[in-house]
């Protein structure tokens, strides 16, 4: 009778755990091979919990805080929480969530959350309104902590019923200016974080956003201007002793001065400050399915105009504004070059993918500034780091399906020619590039590479893209074809409606074409292999 009593118990305990077992996510892991750019969260809930966050009073500010670093801790192990915070350029909130197949539920009062995951949250990091940087810090925290980035206005609610969390660390009156937060994250913490990534995020700006994967992943992240005295210099210690290949995501208090300070310590900013689901994104399936390029058109002496959207580097471009553009209804109708960014395999595998699965014959997806990330290639100081850039570049642009970089040195800079050698020897199955030295014309590097200036680097209208391709055309006899890559931004409304116009006001002179095809005419005219792979 005791044997039987004790196989009872037995067996209940074993029954118990394995509900148990199954009420919880299981323990899964963020991994990061070492020859990955970014970390690949785990695979996504199929339904997700969506909330709102908006950021519209310094009340409404606190409760963005809370909620990213909610996101954060939970979506660590398993993503389950997806926030929309979007605005004019946005894409919807249900917008994504359909695209990759997820179901959602919308809680009436997101604090239930809270409530909801409580278990998996240890306590409070309590950050300091009169040194708005601690915010960074307590970012920094959260993951090793397993705690919640709270303001003092919402401290009292929190530690009381029904949520009774407790404050694990109070940063209020700790550190007596910008650059002292930092410097303490650099000597206390730095040496043990990991160093192949910084996040630059704005504590009085980037209130949600980008700060929801930090949180899950416990890098530094700082917010120094390379034009501060003191900050400069701090700056330069954190980027001289990142890893070779590293990535700063993010973004920076001035884009120029920013851009270029990193790419003179051989790293890449791979920009992405208001991406606000990253998390989920980075869990997506990594299969991309790359369709072929088709073929190209037969070589006349015509002009042939190639469309660019800019801006893809920037992954909450590809993650909002790209997103709403997608779904134009005059996509499709004229070719255009969309920029994005390779590091969307690691970071946006199931929108890159989306992407592809929903391309038209008109689509073009080609690599924004200047690979796998936004750097200034002529800044570079060590060649082999340049090296080891486009090599990943390569790799990474195979694997994604882009056979077109548009490079950029600065707003308005050209390559210069050990660069443009460069990528021709590391990237060899790129069919051409893009300058930024508008009017600059055509050159081949290594014999192998085209390299083509943009006719206009960032033209906001139909007005200003009409008037470069006349330009661009002037002089033109009729007796050879005539090459125009038009880049457009896509901050003042331009879209596929807008290229469409501009592509109706041409005339049989004209040939608008893909970038990629672009490319392998220009290839065809200067005997050089059509396609190099």
């Amino acid at each position: 009778m005791i044997n039987v009593c004790k196989l009872l118990i037995v067996n209940l305990v074993g029954t118990l755990c394995f509900w148990v077992l199954l009420s919880y996510p299981s323990a899964a892991q963020v991994k990061w091979p070492k020859a990955q750019l970014l970390p690949s969260f785990p695979s996504p809930a199929q339904v997700q919990d969506l909330i709102i966050l908006r950021q519209n009073s310094p009340y409404t500010a606190a409760e963005m805080y809370l909620f990213a670093s909610l996101k954060g801790i939970v979506n660590r192990t398993k993503p389950r929480i997806f926030s929309y915070e979007g605005d004019a350029f946005a894409e919807g909130p249900y917008t994504w969530l359909q695209s990759l197949g997820l179901n959602w539920t919308e809680p009436k009062d997101k604090w239930a959350l809270i409530l909801k995951y409580r278990k998996e949250i240890s306590g409070l990091i309590v950050y300091d309104p009169a040194q708005v940087h601690t915010i960074n810090l307590a970012t920094m925290l959260a993951k090793t902590k397993g705690a919640l980035i709270v303001s003092p206005l919402l401290l009292s609610k929190l530690t009381s019923a029904p949520y009774n969390l407790p404050v694990l660390l109070d940063l209020q009156g700790k550190y007596r200016s910008k650059l002292d937060v930092y410097q303490s994250l650099y000597d206390d913490y730095w040496p043990n974080l990991d160093h192949r990534l910084i996040i630059g995020l704005n504590p009085n700006a980037h209130k949600a956003a980008l700060r929801e994967y930090a949180s899950a992943l416990g890098v530094a992240v700082i917010w120094l201007d390379p034009k501060v005295e003191g900050e400069s210099e701090l700056l330069n210690k954190f980027l001289s002793s990142m890893s070779p290949g590293s990535s700063f995501m993010g973004w920076w208090p001035q884009e120029a001065p920013g851009v270029e300070r990193a790419s003179k310590y051989g790293i890449a900013t791979i920009a992405s400050d208001w991406c606000s689901n990253l998390t989920v994104h980075s869990g997506t399936p990594r299969k991309v399915d790359v369709k072929p390029i088709p073929p190209k058109p037969e070589l006349t002496n015509k002009i042939y105009v190639a469309f660019i959207l800019s801006d893809g580097d920037n992954l909450q471009f590809t993650e909002h504004l790209m997103r709403k553009l997608w779904n134009n209804p005059d996509r499709g109708d004229v070719p255009i070059g969309w920029t994005i960014s390779p590091a969307m395999l690691d970071a946006m595998p199931g929108a890159l993918n989306y992407y592809w699965k929903t391309s038209t014959i008109n689509d073009n997806l080609i690599s924004g500034p200047s690979g796998y990330g936004y750097t200034y290639p002529n800044t570079w100081v060590d060649e082999k780091l340049l090296k080891n850039f486009v090599s990943k570049t390569e790799d990474y642009n195979k694997r994604a399906g882009l056979r077109v970089i548009t490079v950029w040195n600065t707003i308005v800079g050209g390559i210069n020619a050990n660069v443009g050698k460069i990528y021709a020897s590391e990237a060899t199955s790129l069919l051409g590039l893009t300058a930024q030295n508008t009017g600059g014309g055509l050159t081949v590097y290594n014999n192998s590479l085209p390299g083509m200036a943009l006719s206009c680097n960032y033209c906001t209208n139909v007005t200003a893209m009409k008037n470069h391709i006349a330009s661009a055309s002037a002089g033109w006899d009729k007796t050879s074809p005539r090459f125009i890559i038009i880049q457009a931004q896509p901050w003042t409304n331009v879209s596929p409606t807008s290229f469409k116009n501009v592509a109706d006001s041409l005339n049989g002179d004209y040939i608008v074409v893909r970038p990629d095809h672009l490319f392998q005419l220009i290839r065809e005219a200067k005997g050089l292999k059509i396609d190099p792979r």
